[in-house]
């Protein structure tokens, strides 16, 4: 592995994974799954719905607080020859298809005769039975020939309901009950209920659980463990499955709190009254009274409590909710198979380490840096989406890893990347403050990995120089001669940097600059002509002030300079050590420019320009053509151009005198010697007997003249000084 990417790995991938791991041997991650999950199932759309099927007997505050003070009743817990009225009525029209009680009658009482009759003659009932797990007790694995091994709770003591005694010889409400189902709640170690168990072990014997009794309605059930689920099926063929999850529990889907708080209740103080309107004669439609009897035909009905005087609360995800609610839910669950399966644990830490490795590419290897920020949000979507998806299936993703290490993983690179960014930002921006404007900086720095890989890019190359700074440097005292450069390079510098120009570097009173890197900009040679004509004004500027103050000898304050500027392919970046580089360029687009800045003394020309910066920017500016030229180490010719002014500043006296000129080249080319000196020398009398351009030329023709050259000879002017 590359190393640069060593410590990165180690930060957002390994650590990360390390914490979960821990989080994971420690159980946390359990807890801390079970949390998680709860907050997302609150968010995310629900896509079941309570089975119809269910209704509750609620003996709720209205009921304890309405026969408070009846002796029938008594305090509660209610006297047993009252709950045979509940039982009865619900079969007035239809009988349900299973009364499920979840109310304990495990002690002697003197009115379990009437339940007992109630067991035999109304029939369909199931009474509930209690194995007690004390908090030090284990769950262990079953060991029954139907099932496979697989935890499943083993309590520690087991209340029935009472059976037969002295004082029932027949059989006690356990002996005559049709049906048995176990009614325990095992929270998670946070107190929520989430979970419940299918079955109970007691001895070598397995018991159902409501939620299984609601399902079998009381009728005989097939059960077999199979791929981690237990397959039951009734009697009359209708099957379903159960995914065990850990310690043999089952993940219930819980709905949504409305649909939890609508599940049908009836209050038990409504069905005793209307009872009474019957027996009284007072109703004769039945849809009259109170309570319907028929609200419970066909139904799994489940008579318990919701007064708190009853303390039958339990926690549920939603907050406290009675005890037989949470049972109502789980049979919900069972009938209609919308059990969830909680997912193995490592299928949550590989999800949570494929994120952190996309996480390292994204912040460390990817050059899409706008993606980097919006990165996070794309990968909680990545996650939602998932778990969503799964959740629609059934199916539990445990959260806790992605959501604690993802996090974690991303700030931590993210500060590492902003440190080491910042290392080399701080170190770029050192040395591009005095390279190019401060605006610019900004710009540049955006995309570092640009910046510092450069390339090869198409830019305009700037190279300036003082004619006769030599003899200039020789009249001048060292104090003196400091304080004309430094007035002259900050002059000329700022006016380079103001139009985005980039300073190369200074080589005596040379400067060297470029334009259109390391910020691209598409019009880069105009910026250039721009840049070295607003140069020419401002040293017209300092020579007047040089002149007013008496500054500097008189060949200081009448100095003049060239500019060379050619545009295309060079080599830029960042070159030089860790600790002393610059940005510069190179290439042949670099070294013509430089020979321009030479050449541009025997034209007599402040500017001079190749061809690609003149067909660049003709409409903009205005160029004299002067010559085709081979410089010294290259072989194909070059047109070269005088930069004269802004298009909008040409006079009719120039546009004469090049038309002229033009016309004296053209017979220069085709070697007409006489005819091409009498066009230059015309030419001088719109340019000045002074032009250089027109004497070399000149010169250059009365040399042919006498030295003719040979026949293969292409017009073009070979240079052979730099």
């Amino acid at each position: 592995m590359n190393q640069k990417y060593l410590f990165p790995l180690i930060l957002v991938v390994i650590l990360p994974l390390f914490l979960i791991f821990l989080l994971f041997i420690s159980g946390v991650s359990s807890y801390l799954n079970r949390k998680f999950s709860d907050g997302l199932f609150a968010i995310l759309p629900h896509h079941y719905h309570m089975s119809d099927e269910i209704v509750i007997i609620d003996i709720d505050e209205q009921s304890i607080a309405k026969y408070a003070d009846e002796l029938a009743f008594g305090q509660w817990p209610w006297k047993r020859n009252v709950y045979p009225t509940l039982l009865s009525f619900t079969h007035l029209i239809q009988p349900p298809k299973i009364i499920l009680i979840d109310i304990m009658f495990t002690e002697r009482s003197d009115y379990d005769q009437a339940l007992i009759d109630a067991n035999d003659q109304i029939g369909g009932i199931s009474h509930a039975a209690n194995f007690r797990i004390d908090p030090g007790s284990k769950i262990l694995p079953t060991v029954a020939e139907r099932f496979k091994r697989f935890e499943i709770p083993l309590p520690d003591t087991s209340p029935f309901p009472i059976y037969e005694s002295a004082a029932f010889p027949n059989g006690g409400i356990g002996n005559t009950t049709p049906a048995i189902h176990v009614v325990n709640v095992i929270p998670d170690t946070d107190g929520v209920l989430r979970r419940f168990s299918p079955l109970m072990r007691w001895h070598e014997l397995h018991y159902p659980t409501l939620p299984i009794q609601a399902f079998a309605e009381g009728k005989p059930l097939e059960i077999e463990w199979k791929d981690g689920e237990l397959e039951l099926e009734r009697e009359d063929g209708k099957r379903t499955s159960i995914p065990l999850g850990n310690k043999g529990l089952v993940r219930t889907y819980f709905y949504s709190e409305e649909e939890v708080r609508s599940i049908p209740r009836y209050s038990a103080a409504g069905i005793i009254e209307s009872m009474k309107q019957i027996q009284k004669g007072e109703v004769e439609d039945p849809e009259q009274l109170i309570v319907s009897p028929s609200v419970f035909a066909n139904k799994i009905v489940i008579l318990g409590t919701s007064a708190a005087s009853t303390h039958d609360d339990v926690v549920i995800p939603y907050g406290l909710f009675p005890g037989v609610m949470a049972q109502s839910v789980f049979a919900s669950n069972v009938i209609q198979g919308h059990c969830l399966r909680e997912l193995e644990e490592y299928l949550g830490i590989l999800f949570a380490g494929l994120l952190l490795l996309i996480s390292l590419y994204v912040l460390f290897v990817s050059q899409a840096h706008w993606f980097r920020n919006l990165f996070p949000f794309f990968a909680f979507g990545i996650f939602l989406s998932a778990f969503y998806i799964l959740y629609r299936n059934n199916l539990v993703l445990p959260s806790s890893y992605t959501l604690i290490s993802f996090p974690l993983s991303y700030l931590l690179g993210f500060a590492y990347l902003t440190y080491t960014e910042g290392k080399e930002k701080r170190k770029f921006n050192s040395i591009l403050r005095n390279l190019v404007d401060p605006g610019v900086v900004s710009q540049a720095l955006d995309d570092m990995e640009t910046l510092k890989r450069g390339g090869e890019w198409e830019i305009t190359a700037f190279f300036s120089d003082v004619a006769g700074f030599s003899s200039i440097s020789e009249e001048l005292t060292a104090s003196d001669l400091a304080r004309l450069l430094n007035e002259y390079l900050s002059a000329m510098t700022e006016i380079l940097k103001a139009n985005s120009g980039t300073l190369d570097k200074y080589i005596g009173d040379a400067i060297v600059g470029i334009y259109g890197a390391p910020i691209f900009y598409p019009d880069h040679p105009k910026m250039a002509c721009k840049s070295a004509l607003e140069m020419v004004d401002r040293l017209e500027i300092l020579r007047k002030q040089w002149i007013i103050n008496n500054d500097y000898t008189p060949s200081a304050r009448n100095m003049k300079f060239r500019i060379g500027l050619n545009c295309g392919l060079a080599k830029v970046g960042f070159m030089g050590t860790d600790s002393l580089a610059s940005y510069t360029m190179m290439g042949d687009t670099v070294n013509l420019a430089s020979r321009l800045e030479a050449a541009a003394k025997d034209y007599g020309m402040n500017v001079l320009v190749s061809e690609t910066i003149e067909s660049a920017c003709k409409d903009e500016f205005h160029f004299r053509f002067l010559d085709k030229i081979r410089v010294k180490g290259k072989d194909a010719p070059v047109k070269i151009y005088g930069l004269i002014c802004k298009k909008t500043e040409v006079t009719e006296t120039l546009i004469s005198g090049e038309t002229i000129y033009r016309n004296a080249f053209q017979l220069y080319s085709s070697q007409q010697w006489d005819k091409a000196i009498r066009s230059f020398e015309e030419a001088m009398h719109f340019f000045g007997k002074d032009d250089a351009s027109c004497i070399a030329l000149i010169e250059r023709c009365k040399i042919l003249f006498r030295e003719p050259p040979p026949l293969t000879w292409d017009g073009v002017f070979t240079r052979t000084t730099k």
